[in-house]
């Protein structure tokens, strides 16, 4: 990755204690970035199968 959280497990044991408890936490900062975005996009899929039923609904109600 570009961002420098990919390393191999014996390049992380090379890094020093604290090295580790930062490269630790970034990769915890980046993953929970992800799933805040991952549940962001849910919602908009939501709103959008949402709004595509009730236009699939009004449009047979009403017989087009």
């Amino acid at each position: 990755m570009n961002n420098g959280l990919d390393i191999t497990e014996g390049q992380f044991m090379e890094l020093k204690t604290k090295e580790q408890n930062l490269m630790l936490f970034k990769n915890l900062v980046h993953i929970r970035k992800q799933f805040k975005d991952y549940k962001f996009h849910k919602k908009i899929q939501y709103v959008w199968l949402s709004a595509l039923s009730i236009f699939v609904g009004i449009k047979r109600f009403i017989g087009f």
